[in-house]
């Protein structure tokens, strides 16, 4: 890809047409992006509410321990309303090296936060028109989490 194809293919947005063929070819559903999206935001808020600084999380065996146990924590919660994910490693992993790049490696955490919290809104807004870069990122993340989504109704 030469540098006019990729700033086209981050910049130009979709139509919504483009957008819904792509949503049906790829079993993207509503509420499944709206569950997502909460997962993403539910972690983002708990690594930075529970960051004590970089004084203190500063080692990659802290940060590694900070950050299982937050989405340890996450997939509890997610547990008590019977939204069950197995089989998390790659999920685990896609999500550590996330915020090692733009969350614990990062000086400015005001900065880093503002970036996080365009993870869900970029990704899993459903309606949100998107470029095909967004788009491969929502799908890339929506069939990682797809694959350790482990859904039980309440009986």
């Amino acid at each position: 890809m030469n540098s006019v194809e990729f700033i086209k293919y981050i910049t130009t947005p979709l139509t919504i047409e483009e957008m819904n063929l792509l949503y049906k070819a790829n079993n993207v559903k509503y509420d499944k992006c709206e569950l997502y999206y909460d997962f993403i935001l539910s972690l983002n808020k708990l690594i930075v509410d529970t960051f004590l600084g970089d004084d203190v999380i500063n080692s990659e065996e802290n940060i590694k321990s900070h950050f299982e146990w937050c989405i340890e924590k996450i997939f509890t919660n997610f547990k008590k309303e019977n939204i069950i994910f197995d089989d998390t490693k790659d999920l685990k992993n896609y999500f550590y090296n996330f915020y090692i790049e733009l969350f614990y490696n990062i000086n400015n955490k005001n900065e880093a936060i503002e970036k996080l919290n365009k993870l869900p809104i970029l990704s899993f807004d459903y309606g949100r028109i998107k470029t095909r870069s967004d788009m491969d990122v929502l799908l890339e993340l929506y069939r990682l989490l797809e694959k350790s989504l482990n859904f039980k109704l309440k009986t």
